[in-house]
């Protein structure tokens, strides 16, 4: 019988294999009917389990810019601490941090970098 551990990774697994296969879906889509799709505003796209474990996130033992957008796009999916910090493979403590970081430049509200994720 798995693991509570196994069941809730294969869970999250299955969340980040779907909203892969659903950005990539519309993006086709998009691009087949809709006319000048790309002069569209950029879409801000929540970060997949692959593009969390981008080596481009990291400096070292630090978050590049686009890994503080990374991280950023997850507090604004509504990922918690313990979320976040695996997706990227940084500390609890400092995805804490970052989250008080996300909150004072507005949280949700906050202005966002376009990423080669968005489309």
């Amino acid at each position: 019988m798995p693991t509570d551990t196994a069941i809730a990774l294969a869970l999250e697994s299955t969340r980040t294999d779907l909203l892969d296969y659903v950005n990539k879906t519309i993006d086709a889509l998009k691009a087949k009917l809709v006319e000048n799709a790309a002069a569209l505003p950029k879409t801000f796209k929540v970060p997949t389990q692959e593009q969390c474990r981008d080596p481009r996130n990291k400096d070292g033992a630090n978050l590049t810019e686009r890994g503080v957008e990374i991280l950023y796009r997850l507090f604004d999916d509504g990922a918690g601490y313990n979320r976040a910090s695996k997706a990227l493979e940084i500390t609890q403590t400092a995805a804490r941090n970052r989250k008080g970081l996300w909150e004072k430049k507005g949280g949700m509200d906050r202005p966002r970098a376009i990423l080669d994720i968005d489309s």
